[in-house]
């Protein structure tokens, strides 16, 4: 602390100026470099003068620690012309050489001597001696000597040292460890202490609140806290008049800089060199390490760490500022940089390090010279550790360097493999190219398997099928020959990715997979057995929940790859295949809460390929639920992150959505504006072009051109039964058909569509058999209808198809309305009201609201002409009324408002009395009530 400073000047007053003893008086002011020693001199030699006490003072030089008297000539420039000599003192010159004779340095100690004894006589005297450690050895004699023989009470000493080394050690370990010499060690200050120098600065106030963060980065170091200081004024300076809030705060600039180097410089060239190998390895953890790296003593090496952490340079081994390691790093010549990376690197590989670090070194300052085996190896293992923490820019500047010293041709391939397989999940367009130059390699043998299989995968979504063709026939042929490596395994399963994805090209038949996928979900395991790898699980599932339809045993084990893997780059096809099975299976909840945090995941990290998958999947859970506003912002999301150039022959999923969605909402020019942009050719021959063909259809039907609808429903059946999809989970191409035939006047065939698609429903509540029942429903006689109808509305309302549920509930009131029951038909028509708006089913809704049939009292309570009836209602009477309005049961109601059916009865009651009606079909469409209301 200041404070103790202050004390420790007036203890050196008290010893050299005041009281009276015999001999000379000595004191020794030690501390690290730049702890104030010099600072604390001055003091004592400035009292010295106030004082009239004479001072001879000398400033000892490491430059100057070979030239013998160099410290004792300084002395003597500082005494009075009446006894310094005019010339050279006698034998001086002779004593220069050190090597001289021994015999002729006693008339000088005699006579130096004598010189303090003259000097002591007349006045007090303070020798003062700067960085004495740097003193010559004969001067230092001569000095122990003078002060042996003063037996004058008016001599004082006072020296400042730093650490002692070299030949002035020996010689001033007696003299400065007396039992008389007093001892000044000056240490860096404390939090409190630098608050204390603050205050004069900042105030009072700012120094306590900015105090601890000034003694983080400088730890209590005077000349780095005066550096941060300086910095802060310049700051200011340049600034604003009123300074910004703030700006009090330590920030490192360049004196802080300069300060910290002064630091480092001062040790001296050993200090100096061990402070740049520890901003180069960036610690100080391993003083072995260290001193191999700069070939320093590991006994010196220890000295300066623990020198660098004193002077608060260094802190458990680290830098307490990045700025300090910054600016030894830039201290260093660029011709000595890259060895020591170098260097560096090669010791951190033989001692086993992290390979990050290791590669950093390489990446930090490419030498040129001799490439060494090690160096490919180092960056391949940094590379694979990199991908794994996310560090994907890391990861391909090792690979491209490794790339640059390999010599190896299959090696090479490898690496280009590696590279686009690190970078595909982020950012698919940068590494097409690189992509395409590795089909030749793959199909010809050249790739080394395992890394052929994503460029295969890659191959598929660029629809380049023939290439992707060769390169598995090398991949089957590397498996045949080294069965249990894995190779199979990871075979299978693009097998059966190609026969529930790619299934219409005619060179990959031969690698479809045709074993029964109807295997054991749910037979425990035998002793001997080893559960089936994730990724056939996952594949499996797919496929037969697309070939089949709703299979529990599927659904349950895609949850529980979902649950077991994590996303990484290999596994996200895996557990992208795990996800659309949900989704395919309409499991909606669970498939947006995995998605939903998926997509927060895979946006965190940046993985923009992987982002734009789970947004389309994202979309497609929304419009097979209905929620058609979703469908368009995630759609569009998935287009935002990945453009459609990106996506490949697999650009139908996007854009079907979208497609799909506009229509349903009646947005028909944005439909038709995404169907003119051009798509590959090879988008059709695919499962995601499907999608977009059944969409293309959809739109086609809306704007009335029923022929062209059929062709695109009836080649969607087709290709789904051809490819063997033909399942209710993959798409409702028979209810497009039937709904297109009945626009057309062909009741028996549509009625024939649609009762296959109920046989293939089954009997479970799915939203297919609800639209199924729909579209079956329109093809009966009037009076049938409504019974259809209302079991339509049951199911879908059990499965969660709201947009689906919306059209039949509109059906179902026209169907009232048709039989004269025009009371029912407007609580439907209420109902698809309100169900259609929370879809975002505009046109429907649009439709909705020009349906007449309002009853005097319902028309009064729009144009407001009983408002006073109304407004007596209470909260809890307006919201059943709502619901009641709605079409809602009065065990509907109690359910969602959380009362009794007996409650529900009485708000009714007290309800049809305030506003004089009834009964509940008498209740008006427009009850303008503000309830929380969810259809």
């Amino acid at each position: 602390m200041l404070v103790e400073r202050d004390q420790e000047i007036a203890r050196l007053n008290r010893l050299l100026f005041e009281g009276a003893r015999e001999g000379s008086r000595l004191a020794v002011i030690s501390g690290a470099v730049t702890s104030g020693k010099t600072a604390l001199l001055h003091t004592v030699t400035d009292t010295a003068g106030g004082r009239g006490v004479r001072v001879l003072p000398a400033v000892a030089s490491a430059s100057e620690q070979k030239f013998p008297y160099a410290v004792l000539e300084q002395l003597y420039q500082g005494m009075p012309p009446h006894v310094r000599p005019s010339r050279p003192r006698p034998g001086l010159e002779a004593l220069r050489d050190p090597n001289g004779p021994a015999q002729a340095e006693l008339p000088l100690l005699q006579d130096f001597h004598r010189t303090l004894d003259q000097l002591t006589g007349d006045a007090p005297l303070l020798i003062a001696i700067d960085d004495v450690q740097f003193a010559d050895l004969p001067s230092l004699r001569c000095l122990a000597y003078g002060i042996r023989r003063c037996r004058s009470g008016a001599l004082s000493v006072v020296v400042s040292r730093g650490a002692l080394t070299g030949p002035a050690a020996t010689a001033l370990d007696e003299l400065l460890h007396e039992p008389k010499v007093c001892h000044v060690r000056l240490a860096p200050l404390t939090v409190s202490g630098v608050s204390t120098l603050l205050a004069g600065e900042l105030g009072t106030e700012d120094a306590g609140r900015h105090a601890a963060a000034y003694h983080e980065l400088t730890g209590g170091n005077l000349l780095l806290l005066r550096g941060l200081l300086d910095d802060r004024f310049s700051r200011l300076t340049r600034g604003p008049l009123d300074p910004a809030p703030g700006t009090d705060a330590p920030v490192a600039g360049e004196l802080f800089r300069q300060a910290a180097l002064s630091c480092v410089y001062r040790g001296g060239p050993a200090h100096r060199r061990v402070a740049h190998g520890v901003a180069l390895l960036g610690d100080a953890t391993s003083v072995p390490l260290l001193s191999r790296l700069i070939e320093v003593e590991e006994r010196l090496v220890r000295q300066s760490v623990a020198l660098l952490t004193e002077v608060g340079i260094l802190h458990g081994g680290r830098f307490r500022s990045d700025a300090v390691r910054t600016v030894l790093l830039d201290d260093l010549e660029l011709h000595e940089l890259g060895p020591l990376h170098h260097r560096a690197a090669r010791l951190l590989y033989e001692e086993g390090a992290d390979p990050i670090d290791v590669a950093r070194h390489l990446l930090a300052h490419e030498a040129p010279g001799p490439v060494e085996d090690w160096i490919t190896q180092a960056l391949c293992d940094a590379a694979v550790h990199a991908i794994a923490a996310d560090h994907r820019e890391l990861a391909m500047n090792c690979l491209q360097m490794a790339d640059r010293y390999t010599t190896d041709e299959r090696e090479a391939l490898q690496l280009q493999a590696t590279m686009v397989q690190a970078m595909w999940p982020f950012n698919p367009l940068s590494q097409m190219r690189r992509l395409q130059s590795l089909a030749g390699p793959a199909g010809s043998g050249l790739l080394p398997a395992p890394e052929t299989i994503p460029v295969v995968i890659g191959l598929l979504g660029l629809g380049r099928m023939d290439e992707a063709a060769a390169a598995l026939e090398q991949v089957s042929r590397a498996a045949a020959e080294h069965p249990g490596t894995g190779l199979d395994t990871g075979l299978r399963a693009i097998r059966l990715a190609l026969s529930s994805t790619y299934p219409d090209h005619p060179e990959l038949r031969p690698f479809l997979d045709q074993e029964e996928d109807d295997g054991p979900w749910d037979v425990p395991l035998s002793p001997d057995q080893t559960p089936e790898s994730p990724h056939l699980t996952a594949f499996r599932a797919l496929r037969t929940v697309l070939s089949r339809g709703v299979d529990e045993r599927a659904v349950r084990a895609a949850e529980r790859v979902l649950e077991t893997v994590r996303l990484s780059d290999r596994t996200m096809l895996t557990v992208h295949a795990a996800l659309q099975t949900l989704v395919y299976a309409d499991r909606h909840a669970t498939a947006t809460t995995w998605c939903d945090r998926l997509i927060e995941e895979t946006s965190e990290r940046g993985a923009k390929a992987l982002l734009a998958y789970f947004c389309v999947l994202r979309a497609q859970i929304a419009l097979r639920v209905g929620r058609l506003r979703d469908t368009v912002r995630y759609a569009e999301r998935a287009l935002e992150e990945l453009p459609a150039r990106g996506w490949g022959v697999t650009v139908g999923m996007p854009l079907g959505m979208l497609i799909n969605a506009h229509t349903a909402m009646g947005n028909h020019d944005a439909a038709a504006e995404l169907l003119a942009r051009p798509v590959p050719d090879g988008m059709y021959r695919n499962r995601f072009g499907l999608h977009y063909l059944y969409a293309r259809a959809r739109h086609q039907l809306a704007t009335g051109r029923q022929h062209a609808a059929l062709t695109d429903f009836r080649a969607c059946g087709e290709k789904m039964a051809a490819w063997g999809l033909d399942s209710p989970a993959t798409l409702t191409w028979r209810l497009g058909a039937a709904e297109t035939w009945l626009t057309l006047g062909g009741q028996e065939r549509a009625a024939r569509l649609a009762e296959e698609q109920l046989e293939l429903a089954g009997e479970s509540s799915s939203r297919t058999r609800g639209a199924a029942l729909r579209v079956l429903a329109a093809t009966r006689p009037r009076h049938e209808r409504v019974a259809l109808l209302q079991q339509a509305v049951g199911v879908l309302q059990a499965s969660g198809g709201w947009y689906e549920m919306a059209r039949a509930l509109a059906d179902l009131a026209e169907a009232h309305k048709q039989l004269g029951d025009l009371d029912t038909s407007r609580l439907m028509t209420r109902r698809a009201l309100r169900l259609a708006d929370s879809c975002g089913a505009d046109e429907l809704s649009r439709s909705l609201q020009r349906t007449p049939a309002r009853s005097a009292l319902s028309e009064a309570a729009r144009t407001g002409e009983d408002t006073a009836a109304f407004s007596e209602l209470s909260d809890a009477e307006s919201r059943v009324a709502a619901l009641a309005a709605s079409g809602y049961t009065n065990r509907e109601i109690a359910a969602k408002l959380f009362i009794t059916i007996s409650t529900v009865e009485q708000h009714l009651t007290r309800v049809y009395r305030k506003i004089n009606i009834s009964q509940r079909r008498e209740l008006p469409a427009s009850l303008d009530f503000d309830v929380a209301y969810t259809a």
